[in-house]
């Protein structure tokens, strides 16, 4: 994107100088008989030159034209990179939510190791069952495949993160969640998207297309041409005298008469083309202005699940599951109840981590369509 800015912002200086101008070098008027060049009065070497001036402002206007689309580029560039960013910032909370899963996990392993162990020994001593020790044993290996699944799912985030910051992916991560900015009101975001670089693409492209309209104006006025000729003389006139030098100036220039079928059509497809970019500008806003609402819908509704899991669900889950671990070394509990307890405090845990990661996921999205 930035070559072609370049490219363009180059010819955006090279459409407004005049065309290279036209030279002419010819015989006039040489006589057929004997090709002698001092035969005839008439006879001229001619050397000389044309300039053409294009029609009304057209030279200005085209230059002004592929300027706005070499900002376009500019502004498409910069989307580019606030795009890449949030690609950025996607994958990297996606390693991070993988980490935080992985750290839980091995939590899990840990505890449903200690009741594979307990319950083996209640069996030795026959409190137990054969089936609990089973029931015990592929819980343990559920979690086991857990923490594999967890791992392949961190190696491919890291790898996804690789395209955009090369080997970096794959060093140690911090332990604790990335902040971010302060995020704006809903409104304050939907305000300033006609500011957003995606807007902005489609905002040069009306004013290229306008400056396209009067460009195709133009076309009604004349085109004019300066035709500047020496003509050299040989032989001598009938006293003597050699024969003067002739010296032409002409200016030439077209009369658009018959527009109807060309310049009227030309006007009429830019101005066309001018509706289309607004449109596609009116579009593109609307689409942002909803996934404002959409995003910010979500986060709501993520911080407000957040602050549920915080305040009741993982305390009164880690509770009862430490009231079970007590019950059942009382032998109060069976197996059932505690594996049970214990499946949904590590699952509450793993869901809380996967609403922050995703809380932040859209943070940054909306980040994204603020133009941070």
């Amino acid at each position: 994107l930035e070559s072609n800015r370049l490219a363009l912002e180059e010819m955006s200086v090279a459409a407004e100088q005049l065309p290279d101008p036209l030279l002419k070098l010819g015989l006039v008027s040489l006589p057929t008989d004997s090709f002698d060049l001092g035969q005839e009065a008439m006879t001229q070497i001619q050397l000389g030159m044309v300039q053409k001036f294009p029609r009304g402002k057209s030279r200005s206007l085209r230059s002004e034209q592929i300027g706005l689309k070499s900002q376009g580029l500019s502004e498409m560039a910069r989307d580019q990179k606030l795009r890449i960013v949030l690609s950025v910032r996607e994958q990297y909370l996606e390693v991070a939510k993988q980490k935080y899963l992985a750290s839980i996990n091995a939590e899990a392993i840990t505890a449903f190791s200690d009741v594979a162990d307990i319950t083996q020994d209640y069996y030795a001593t026959g409190r137990v069952h054969q089936q609990d020790v089973l029931q015990a044993a592929v819980e343990l290996a559920r979690v086991e495949d857990r923490a594999t699944r967890i791992a392949q799912d961190e190696e491919q985030a890291r790898a996804r993160l690789a395209m955009w910051i090369g080997d970096s992916a794959w060093r140690d991560l911090e332990d604790s969640w990335p902040q971010f900015d302060h995020l704006s009101s809903a409104d304050a975001i939907k305000n300033g998207l006609k500011e957003h670089p995606r807007v902005q693409v489609q905002q040069k492209n009306i004013f290229a297309a306008e400056t396209g309209v009067e460009l195709a104006r133009q076309k009604y006025k004349p085109e004019f041409a300066l035709d500047l000729t020496y003509g050299g003389r040989a032989g001598t006139n009938p006293d003597g005298s050699p024969r003067t030098d002739l010296l032409t100036l002409m200016v030439v220039m077209d009369v658009p008469l018959f527009h109807k079928n060309r310049q009227d059509r030309l006007v009429a497809a830019q101005v066309a083309e001018s509706s289309a970019a607004m449109f596609s500008r009116d579009d593109i806003l609307r689409r942002m202005g909803s996934e404002v609402d959409f995003h910010f819908a979500a986060y709501e509704r993520l911080q407000e699940r957040i602050k549920l899991f915080e305040n009741k669900l993982l305390p009164e889950a880690a509770f009862s599951s430490e009231a079970s671990f007590g019950a059942y070394q009382s032998s109060i509990e069976d197996l059932t109840t505690l594996l049970r307890t214990r499946i949904t405090e590590f699952d509450l845990q793993l869901e809380h981590a996967r609403l922050q990661a995703e809380a932040l996921k859209t943070q940054a999205r909306l980040l994204y369509l603020e133009g941070e």
